[in-house]
């Protein structure tokens, strides 16, 4: 039977042109809530892959709040910029998905667009940020977006979930948000808050996703999180 190491997750993020790869088993998902999800989706899940593609400086760097509804803007650019990365991290993960079920091991691909999510709570099926930060990708910031060490808050995701016991890649330690508040500041609806002692963070989803569905490109917290991180 095939074996999966290091080697081989080397080969193929360069195959596939992926910047970023962790692996977490099932225990190390550090939430009840978290196992129960995955487990929910492939009762039999050992171990699952987060895959990530790094966007684009340049694109972030336009980013600015729109002042009218469906005004057209640089902005705009982050959305087929978007498009481009998840195709490129779908690919990935279900080409490591057609691997691993030949070798007789069930497995999820969960798509870079997103997971189906609860309308009444905002909530994914499955979180992918929190899946990076167990993965080792890096940790999640006050706006948050998960933030990595090399490309900050600017990383597309996509998860699989698979049957196959996997080597976890080391957890991160060090915080990468810096506490500066500035993607707080910088919200078009006040959307962030100050998160409470144990709380990575503080959100309205609802006042975010409002703001979105009325036409507004935003992701103005990853701008000024990227700026400050340099």
């Amino acid at each position: 039977m095939r074996t999966f190491g290091q080697d081989f997750f080397g080969e193929m993020k360069s195959k596939l042109g992926i910047e970023l790869m962790g692996v977490a088993s099932i225990e190390m998902l550090v939430t009840k809530e978290l196992k129960d999800r995955a487990t929910a989706l492939l009762p039999e899940v050992k171990s699952v892959i987060v895959f990530g593609k790094e966007i684009f400086k340049e694109v972030v760097a336009l980013l600015e709040p729109s002042k009218r509804t469906a005004e057209g803007g640089q902005g705009a650019l982050l959305g087929p910029h978007s498009d481009y990365l998840n195709g490129r991290l779908n690919r990935a993960v279900y080409d490591f998905a057609d691997l691993f079920r030949k070798e007789g091991y069930r497995s999820l691909p969960l798509p870079a667009a997103g997971c189906p999510t609860d309308q009444r709570s905002l909530t994914a099926i499955f979180s992918y940020k929190h899946a990076a930060e167990v993965s080792g990708l890096g940790t999640i910031g006050r706006h948050s977006m998960l933030i990595t060490p090399k490309y900050g808050p600017r990383v597309r995701l996509a998860c699989l979930l698979t049957e196959i016991s996997l080597e976890a890649s080391p957890v991160v330690r060090k915080d990468y948000c810096v506490g500066c508040d500035a993607c707080i500041r910088a919200c078009p609806v006040q959307a962030l808050g100050l998160p409470s002692q144990g709380e990575a963070y503080v959100m309205n989803k609802f006042g975010c996703q409002a703001y979105r569905q009325a036409g507004f490109p935003c992701s103005i917290c990853m701008k000024v999180c990227d700026r400050v991180l340099g």
